[in-house]
């Protein structure tokens, strides 16, 4: 590994900061501006399960709503009419 001078060493030092600047360098290279949207895309496109299963939850709901909604209405109409007929209107 050495030749006699100590220049070995110096040799691997020297690859071994290269190789870290390499490294370095193409860490923070600089990002064009399609980058951002292609991250954003995937982020959405990972996150469409959850989204979709969380819209069919809410749809769900509003017809447990809609129908309790339209049973009261039905029963208010009842009750509506029977007052109607116990006063004689």
């Amino acid at each position: 590994m050495t030749n006699g001078n100590g220049n070995g060493v110096a040799i691997w030092i020297g690859v071994g900061v290269a190789g870290i600047s390499v490294a370095l360098a193409l860490t923070y290279r600089k990002k064009d501006r399609w980058s951002g949207a292609r991250n954003i895309s995937r982020r959405v496109a990972e996150g469409t399960g959850g989204l979709a299963a969380t819209t069919r939850d809410l749809a769900e709901r509003i017809g447990i709503i809609y129908e309790e909604s339209r049973k009261v209405a039905d029963d208010v109409s009842e009750l509506w009419s029977h007052g109607r007929k116990l006063l004689g209107v």
